[in-house]
């Protein structure tokens, strides 16, 4: 199997940190409306706190902008683009097992911290989600941050729960933890298992489809990103009026895709328009909306020069961090923030105001775990598998694939 010819140099893909940080901040606004404006997710005429604009937002394809389940997808396909693309251009299993074993370490250790974190701010008994939820009506607020034997919650989730089963008792946004680690050992183990294969395209494409007949819809986002690898050649041989045309048609339709409602309720949307016997199969919108994001921006100079700016660059730079840690941050300052300023204006107000405290709080805070935590669990990831792994592994045997 040939390797696929370098388009541009491994290390210049700034563009891809900064979709990831929009994508995390977006998730981020995701969790802060289903908190202040939770018709806007459940269309609940009931719960309307904005004269019913937010169940309009909901209903109207802008909604992509806090689409949390679209996003998290976007997370997927860029890792499955990412982890395999360093490997596919050199074409060395050395890559592969670096990765793999270094894997589980980058990710762990943000993780932990998150997880104790939040432990010892619901001990403390700081939480007020509950109190602001009965201002907000919002069920999905509430009921976070409950747990009978938190401690004994911890130790299974700093053990096991989280990493392997996607626990997110301490964490609204740790089940996907599980689901990227799996992701990235299937991505690993696949290049490997078909080192040097040349039909390698061909097994892709079968893999995606166990994944989808199983309806594991998060796996087969990890396919799509290693798939992007062999697109990418595509775009120094087309021409750039065809590159062009291509990103005006794709880019529209993977958003329309990515607004369609996680709650499955399209009446009222642009989407009532379509065939049940297309809607059945709503679950894989976003994924398709996913895929096609991303492949706009690798092929689009437009879209790169936007994120690579750089609001997106220090985004994409913390974005691992702003992603675990802003539900906590939401349950304790945006809450005291929150209660405190509706004491003194409309609840409108009370909204605005602590979303823009918030999201200064929240950068701050993220930019200090990713300096503190994040990067220093990279770099333990990368000395144990240098000074543990990789001297021994060399002193042993040789690489046992051709």
């Amino acid at each position: 199997m040939q390797k696929i010819r370098e388009t541009e140099p491994i290390d210049k893909i700034a563009y891809l940190d900064g979709l990831r940080g929009l994508a995390a901040f977006l998730v981020f606004f995701h969790h802060f409306l289903l908190i202040f404006c939770i018709s806007y997710y459940s269309f609940n005429p009931a719960t309307v706190q904005f004269s019913g604009w937010e169940i309009k937002y909901g209903r109207s394809i802008l909604s992509v902008l806090s689409n949390g389940n679209f996003f998290v997808c976007v997370f997927f396909v860029l890792s499955g683009f990412v982890l395999s693309r360093k490997y596919l251009t050199q074409n060395k299993v050395s890559v592969l097992v670096s990765g793999m074993q270094r894997r589980y370490i980058r990710l762990y250790v943000p993780v932990a911290f998150t997880l104790v974190l939040s432990y010892v701010l619901m001990a403390a008994h700081l939480y007020r989600n509950t109190e602001v939820a009965a201002i907000t009506s919002s069920d999905w607020f509430a009921g976070q941050w409950h747990l009978q034997d938190g401690f004994r919650t911890l130790v299974n989730c700093l053990l096991y729960d989280t990493m392997f089963q996607g626990n997110s008792s301490f964490d609204n946004v740790m089940w996907s933890l599980s689901t990227e680690l799996y992701g990235s050992v299937f991505v690993f183990a696949f290049l490997a298992l078909t080192h040097n294969t040349r039909p390698r395209f061909i097994l892709l494409l079968l893999v995606m489809l166990f994944w989808l007949s199983i309806r594991q819809f998060y796996m087969f986002t990890f396919g799509l990103g290693i798939a992007l690898n062999f697109l990418l050649p595509l775009k120094t041989k087309l021409p750039g009026g065809w590159k062009a045309a291509i990103v005006i048609v794709l880019l529209p339709v993977g958003l329309i895709l990515g607004s369609y409602p996680t709650n499955a309720e399209y009446k009222g949307t642009i989407f009532e328009v379509l065939p049940l016997s297309i809607l059945e199969y709503w679950g894989y919108f976003h994924i398709a909306g996913a895929f096609l994001l991303v492949f706009s921006c690798l092929f689009s100079s437009l879209l790169q020069r936007l994120f690579r700016s750089p609001v997106f660059r220090f985004l994409g730079s913390v974005s691992f961090a702003l992603y675990l840690i802003h539900p906590i941050i939401f349950g304790v300052f945006t809450s005291y923030v929150f209660l405190f300023i509706f004491k003194f204006c409309s609840y409108k107000y009370a909204v605005l105001l602590s979303f823009i405290l918030t999201i200064g709080f929240t950068l701050l805070i993220s930019y200090f775990v990713t300096k503190y935590i994040d990067e220093p669990g990279t770099r333990l990831a990368k000395y144990v598998y240098e000074r543990w792994i990789k001297k021994k592994t060399m002193a042993n045997a040789t690489d046992p694939l051709p």
